[in-house]
């Protein structure tokens, strides 16, 4: 009765075990991490004056079970919401620490919106809306179009069409005013007049030019002649139409810069994290680094001469880069950005968690039924040796 007890007891143990590892590695993973990397983002102290709230969100690039870069059905089903689910909490995460009084998507929004006909594009806009719901504090939120939203990346041709359905959707222009900022979105891929809005300069507002592509960096402002297909992002060129005549027509960044007499520059498409700087005179990069200091805030000031360029790194772990997060900017009236980068949880680091566990597990049931299995053949052999001495004839001494 009692060995009963014990293999019982060992059994129950086991399964507990199991239990434990699983539950453990999901609370761990699913809301420990983020909640312990929420609490070491840095928290942006109020403005004695006037400000305003920015949250940066870059490159999201929402998939799609039609994506050339998913597994085949039913596991891209697993993967694309597993991908979605990671984008989604992070950014209701990030909009709940900040509280932001605008949301700014900085392009990219779909994974495959270029190539989509007009009935995928929407229905996968109605589903990024839903993942990424904008709560009603938040005054306003902008759209800025990216080369997987409009083409633009490799072969993939820009096209009015495009343009137009991507802010019908959103039923927005290039501008916005709020309070003493001026936001004005920079298309450098395109030059299609479409939803178009112009806001003159005014002494004492800020103005912050928005871009998919980053707009200082010297490699943007190349230019060659000979360029096979408009916008060829791979060879840091900047084409801007092909005009009627099949020739192509190209206007240096730096340009369309310089005519906007911009304060700051927010940009995405690197999914990194970095900061350009050069002279509002020139709007040419000078100065480059790399922003990647955990529970920093970083001050920049925008009524200098000095003009800076912030790109936000990717949310999605899906683009491949061990660190992603979201943008937070502080935008004050004395024309001081304050900003910081709110780091995710490494999603990579999560997926070899589980795998880890999964292992674990399979080992001790492998070594659960090796045991069973010797004590099952350990008894076989116990009860035909028993057996057979049974079966030997007893002669007895007469």
């Amino acid at each position: 009765m009692r060995l009963l007890d014990v293999r019982f007891q060992i059994r129950v143990s086991k399964k507990w075990l199991i239990t434990i590892v699983l539950v453990s590695v999901v609370v761990v993973n699913e809301w420990l991490s983020y909640a312990v990397q929420a609490a070491n983002w840095p928290v942006i102290p109020s403005a004695q004056g006037e400000s305003v709230r920015v949250l940066l969100a870059a490159d999201p690039q929402i998939l799609s079970s039609q994506s050339d870069s998913e597994p085949a059905f039913p596991v891209n089903l697993v993967t694309v919401w597993d991908a979605d689910r990671f984008v989604s909490r992070g950014f209701h995460l990030a909009l709940w620490k900040t509280r932001p009084d605008i949301v700014i998507f900085l392009g990219d929004l779909l994974n495959d919106g270029s190539i989509f006909n007009d009935g995928d594009f929407n229905s996968t806009l109605r589903h990024f809306k839903q993942l990424l719901h904008i709560p009603d504090y938040v005054k306003h939120a902008i759209f800025v179009p990216g080369d997987n939203d409009i083409g633009g990346e490799g072969t993939d041709p820009i096209t009015r069409h495009k343009v137009q359905r991507f802010f019908s959707f959103f039923n927005q222009t290039t501008t916005l005013r709020f309070k003493f900022v001026d936001f004005i979105q920079i298309r450098v891929m395109d030059d299609y007049d479409i939803a178009s809005g112009t806001l003159p300069k005014e002494d004492g507002r800020i103005r912050i030019l928005l871009s998919h592509m980053p707009l200082l960096p010297k490699t943007r402002a190349k230019i060659k002649e000979n360029c096979h297909s408009c916008t060829q992002a791979e060879c840091n060129i900047i084409c801007l139409s092909i005009m009627g005549n099949g020739k192509l027509e190209f206007v240096s960044p730096h340009l369309k810069i310089l005519e906007q007499h911009p304060s700051f520059i927010f940009s995405g498409h690197e999914h990194e994290s970095f900061h350009f700087a050069g002279s509002k005179s020139d709007g040419r990069a000078e100065t480059f680094e790399v922003l990647q200091e955990n529970q920093q805030i970083w001050e920049f000031e925008g009524s200098g001469p000095r003009l800076h360029e912030l790109t936000v790194p990717t949310c999605s772990y899906r683009m491949g880069k061990k660190s992603m997060g979201y943008g937070l900017a502080v935008i004050e009236l004395s024309g001081r950005v304050q900003y910081a980068v709110l780091w995710l949880p490494s999603r990579f680091m999560q997926l070899w968690l589980y795998l880890t566990a999964l292992v674990l597990v399979i080992i001790i049931l492998i070594c659960n039924f090796l045991l069973t299995l010797r004590n099952v053949i350990f008894r076989s052999l116990q009860l035909c040796v028993l057996t057979f001495f049974k079966s030997i004839p007893k002669y007895h001494k007469v």
